[in-house]
């Protein structure tokens, strides 16, 4: 376990490239690049550059995220950041994710309910792809890794797409309409695709997304900031500001282990593409790197 200083403010967002090189988080204080096996920072973009959920390039030599004013903004390692992406006309609402082929990255727009938009872009060159239309302003963003679906959360509710089509396979309305910003929310898969666990608040829900009929599951009930599955071992994660680090079996839902490195709140967290270690951001502006099997 090692615990770095990132200077940010609390964090509220981190990814780890998919080489494991590098580590990409965003805070209170603008974004920063931080090297993975030394935790030195590499590069740093401004105040005004705002925070939210953050993700990598399919090499690992930029990350992009939804800047202040609801710009997307994408940063080059040890560079200064790159130009937003997009019509200018165009106000993104926080998802953004990258399709497992590593072929696309996507980015939701805010707007009203199935108003807003799906935009796409083809990778490597970040070239305009066709997108898709009456999609809602979603907040968190996720590709099934078997790249099938898309599925995201927002203040209303979740919603589960078929990647190719747009179309809506699964829907499910939040009891009650979220406040604008800081809502704890997330929507992770698991690595066979089978499973989709999404939440806000104190909950989280199950859905089976394997046998394409009943896809209801548990609901589990655990205070949370952020949630996924490992993806290496059949494990899923939350992190939570009571500073714990709890895994769940998704077999049975209970809490299998976990960690209390007296560190404060946890806010985020996120797994090397191999799913042997991780690191959770705090409150108070720090992150702590983990081994899962330790």
């Amino acid at each position: 376990m090692r615990v770095i200083e990132t200077g940010l403010g609390a964090v509220q967002a981190t990814a780890v490239s998919p080489d494991g090189r590098r580590m990409a988080v965003s805070g209170e204080r603008g974004l920063a690049l931080f090297d993975w096996a030394t935790g030195e920072q590499m590069s740093d973009v401004p105040r005004s550059a705002g925070a939210g959920p953050v993700v990598f390039g399919p090499t690992g030599a930029w990350a992009a995220h939804v800047a202040t004013g609801g710009q997307l903004r994408l940063y080059g390692v040890g560079s200064s950041p790159a130009h937003g992406w997009g019509d200018r006309s165009d106000k993104f609402a926080g998802g953004v994710a990258v399709s497992p082929d590593g072929r696309l990255l996507a980015a939701a727009t805010d707007g009203r309910p199935n108003r807003a938009r799906l935009v796409l872009w083809s990778l490597p060159t970040l070239k305009p792809a066709p997108g898709f239309e009456f999609w809602p302003p979603l907040h968190r963003l996720a590709f099934s890794p078997n790249g099938q679906f898309l599925a995201g959360v927002w203040r209303h509710g979740f919603e589960l797409r078929f990647a190719v089509s747009g179309g809506i396979d699964y829907s499910y309305p939040a009891a009650r309409a979220l406040r604008s910003g800081g809502s704890p929310n997330f929507v992770s898969f698991d690595r066979a695709s089978r499973t989709c666990t999404f939440g806000w608040d104190d909950q989280f829900h199950v859905i089976d997304i394997a046998t394409g009929t009943s896809k209801r599951g548990p609901t589990v009930h655990a205070t949370f900031r952020d949630a996924a599955f490992s993806p290496g071992a059949d494990l899923f994660a939350t992190a939570g500001d009571d500073g714990r680090l709890k895994f769940w079996s998704p077999a049975t839902w209970t809490v299998v282990r976990e960690y209390d490195w007296n560190c404060g709140p946890l806010t985020c967290l996120a797994f090397t593409a191999d799913g042997s270690a991780g690191v959770c951001g705090t409150a108070d502006g720090r992150l702590v790197q983990f081994d899962v099997d330790q």
